[in-house]
């Protein structure tokens, strides 16, 4: 049984807190089984990282944040996706002589110039509805 006090204080935690405590969790958990279940040390991944040991220990401790390009460079190490961002997807339904009629529309990407270090990046592009629909009843 929680304290009232305790209880209040969960209470009155702001939404992103939580999202980013769960979030945080998440990352923590699954980066250490991949080390386990590759059978890389933590001392190994800072040396292939070029980070220093502790700042391993600090994003695995909770102490230090991830910052979107660590942990594309520890996906690329681990060989697996750490995050993942859905693809935005819209559907729209309208009433076409009794059947109902769904138009879509979908972010498609386009590469951008290279940047200064000759990265190419993708930006997205929401496109138009398409004039395919797809009926159903």
């Amino acid at each position: 049984m929680r304290s009232k006090v305790l209880q209040r204080i969960l209470d009155n935690t702001p939404k992103e807190v939580d999202i980013f405590v769960d979030l945080y969790a998440d990352l923590v958990i699954r980066i250490n089984q991949l080390l386990r279940e590759k059978g890389i040390t933590k001392k190994e991944l800072a040396e292939k990282l070029e980070k220093q040991p502790s700042e391993i220990s600090k994003w695995l401790g909770g102490e230090h944040n991830f910052t979107l390009r660590s942990l594309a460079k520890l996906s690329a190490e681990l060989g697996e996706p750490l995050l993942e961002v859905p693809k935005k997807k819209t559907q729209t339904e309208f009433v076409e002589d009794g059947f109902i009629c769904r138009a879509h529309t979908f972010v498609s990407y386009r590469k951008v110039e290279p940047s200064p270090k000759g990265k190419e990046w993708l930006l997205p592009v929401e496109s138009e509805p398409s004039n395919e629909l797809s009926y159903g009843t």
